[in-house]
């Protein structure tokens, strides 16, 4: 690390606005939810372990998207109860909402943010933490966005543990039906070095030398993957700090990123050991003090005032040794913590979510994922035989679906996927997406919505992981 970062003026593990850890299928989770809140008409559920990262890819979600659509951040705890629901939507839509049923006034809601989304932009409802709605308020949420033009209406994105997916309104199978979950894992070790590695770029230093196989093992192992936890074990396991080493006299040995023990030197040695000579001076005095005449109690006065002496004189070596130490220039490690103990793997309460950034300006329009990607940039597909034009699923709809895979920025990504998975007779094709050419993985051609949906049984278990999605042929 370097001088300014060991100083702790640019912590590598502190969370930043301006970081987004892109691994362990967080981008991917991002590019996904990115376009179905634009384009998608189902209710998006983020789900993960506390600390997993929620927050921060919703602030990056609502950071991409501001630009284009108007985002809109939601308490979930103020809405426990279903009777607070009309009054929130009445507010954010100006509408006369309040005092009608919660399903009702969800419904109204709904249905005026597609009409928004005709003549502006559309909508799209945050909630993190959403363990804290009211079953009555999730049921009404989907229920309402359900009954209105799904293509259009304000979308809602909810975020929380793995158990939101199970709460009882969301596993009737009529409401599931329109539910997308998004999934963070923990990380594994390799997704542990790269956060790691991406941590200490942010901040212009390096971590290669300080990222042993074993260091990598320990930090996943104590933090289970947990991004939040990573944070908290990973300076103290960098540092070598993995205990609290003690020295004779209470003296805490020095530990550097190498591993190694500083070695104390000799004049702090000899300090050491006048403090413990004087320390046992006084506890034969104490032990003897009570015993004898006055005259032996004057000696084991003067004895202890000696020895009092004695320890004064030792602080004194002390204090002189670690003052000659930092004039001689005498560096920490790499990492510089305080010295309380550093390897705390109890559980973290949720903080709350981070600020939203302020939206970027955009000066020209988007182009958006539905227009012609096939412009005249000169790109040649690498592998024609799979490739096929956005434009041609566009011409040949006729209310067709199919099924996403993958999207990624990069083709070669959507080859790699196509070649590692028993994915039969897919295809990529290239739109655009967020102002760059976007390749998308799809596979077959159905004539509806829960016809598509049904055959993603058929795919394999690390293809399914990935949630793929049926998309219609005119949205590509």
């Amino acid at each position: 690390m370097s001088d300014q970062a060991g100083q702790g003026t640019s912590d590598p593990f502190a969370e930043s606005p301006g970081f987004f850890f892109t691994g362990a299928q967080r981008q991917h989770q991002l590019d996904t939810l990115a376009h179905l809140v634009a384009f998608g008409d189902m209710v998006l559920l983020l789900t993960g372990d506390s600390g997993a990262g929620k927050s921060r890819l919703l602030a990056e979600l609502a950071r991409n998207a501001a630009h284009r659509l108007s985002v809109q951040r939601l308490r979930a705890d103020s809405l426990a109860d279903a009777s607070a629901l009309p009054g929130m939507l009445s507010r954010l839509s100006g509408q006369a909402l309040v005092g009608m049923a919660p399903t009702e006034a969800a419904r109204a809601f709904f249905q005026w943010s597609a009409g928004q989304a005709e003549r502006d932009r559309r909508w799209v409802l945050m909630l993190d933490d959403a363990e804290a709605l009211g079953d009555d308020v999730l049921a009404a949420l989907v229920d309402g966005f359900a009954a209105s033009d799904t293509g259009q209406a304000a979308v809602p994105v909810l975020a929380g543990s793995g158990e939101l997916i199970r709460r009882a309104p969301l596993t009737d199978p009529a409401r599931s039906a329109c539910v997308h979950e998004a999934v963070l894992p923990p990380l594994q070790e390799e997704d542990v070095r790269h956060f790691i590695h991406a941590s200490f770029d942010h901040v212009g230093d390096d971590a290669t030398p300080l990222l042993t196989d074993s260091a990598v093992r320990r930090i996943q192992q104590y933090s289970g993957g947990n991004l939040r936890t990573i944070r908290r074990v990973a300076p103290g396991i960098l540092a070598g700090n993995r205990g609290q080493e003690r020295a004779s006299g209470g003296v805490r040995a020095q530990r550097f990123p190498t591993g190694g023990t500083r070695r104390l030197p000799w004049r702090l040695w000899g300090g050491i050991a006048l403090l413990a000579l004087g320390v046992s001076v006084i506890l034969v005095s104490l032990q003897y003090g009570g015993e004898g005449n006055g005259t032996e109690m004057v000696k084991d006065a003067a004895s202890g005032e000696a020895a009092f002496d004695e320890v004064e004189r030792a602080r004194e070596v002390i204090a002189e040794t670690e003052q000659a130490e930092a004039q001689d220039g005498v560096k920490e490690g790499r990492i510089k913590r305080e010295p309380e103990p550093l390897l705390d793997v109890s559980p973290v309460p949720e903080t709350d979510p981070e600020p939203e950034p302020e939206p970027e300006p955009e000066p020209e329009p988007e182009t958006s994922s539905t227009d012609s990607a096939a412009e005249d940039d000169g790109f040649s597909p690498r592998r024609p035989e799979r490739f096929r034009e956005a434009q041609w699923y566009r011409e040949d709809a006729q209310g067709a679906f199919t099924l996403q895979l993958l999207g990624s920025f990069n083709e070669s990504t959507a080859l790699e996927f196509m070649d590692d998975n028993d994915v039969g007779n897919a295809v990529y094709t290239r739109t655009r997406h967020e102002g760059e050419p976007w390749f998308i993985v799809v596979r077959g051609t159905y004539a509806d919505r829960d016809a598509a949906r049904a055959a993603i049984e058929s795919l394999p278990e690390q293809v399914k992981a990935l949630n793929p999605w049926p998309r219609a042929y005119d949205d590509l």
